[in-house]
């Protein structure tokens, strides 16, 4: 969705990810042709905002099914993050083990690549940007637009981190003006 602002650093890399299946467009996901190209310009993305070389990633279509299911866990747990479910035990998330490599330069910065190869690497890259943005506090302003038949990723930059919706002239207008409708309704 090119009107949303990225997230900073590398967490535009799972934002990018996840929004891979929002809104009303053909999944890049679906074929391996097309989740190639995603992927060199999401990499390509991710190493501008990181100053880090773009990690040499291959996906073939045995890769997709896994993809899209880890793309669908993001989504869920950014969506259950928001709103728990009645009843919910957030500690009981599927563990998700992925491999990084960090190699330590003569400056002595720190760097970190996937050490696994195909969606894994995927998985690997998307779960580091999710510690540092976590160390960075940045975590919780990654969210999923409230309105269902959205589902886009945003960045939360709003002082309070309350924003519910991506763009509150679309999404937000529709659920104000049902709320509003409602609430007349109720006086009448």
């Amino acid at each position: 969705m090119s009107n949303l602002a990225p997230a900073p650093g590398g967490l535009r890399f799972v934002q990018d990810l996840v929004n891979t299946a929002a809104g009303h467009r053909p999944d890049p996901l679906a074929g391996a042709g097309q989740a190639r190209a995603w992927l060199r310009g999401a990499l390509a993305a991710w190493s501008a905002a990181t100053g880090s070389p773009a990690p040499a990633i291959e996906l073939d279509d045995g890769d997709l099914p896994a993809l899209r299911d880890h793309r669908e866990l993001l989504r869920e747990t950014l969506r259950a993050r928001a709103r728990p479910a009645p009843g919910a035990d957030p500690r009981r998330r599927p563990e998700i083990t992925a491999r990084i490599l960090l190699t330590s330069g003569p400056d002595g910065a720190v760097g970190y690549e996937p050490f696994e190869s195909g969606w894994r690497a995927v998985r690997a890259l998307t779960s580091a940007e999710t510690l540092l943005a976590q160390a960075r506090d940045h975590w919780p302003r990654l969210k999923v637009c409230a309105a269902p038949p959205c589902g886009a990723c945003f960045y939360d930059a709003s002082p309070n981190r309350s924003r519910v919706w991506h763009d509150t002239r679309t999404c937000g207008n529709i659920a104000n003006l049902r709320a509003s409708r409602a609430r007349k309704r109720e006086l009448t």
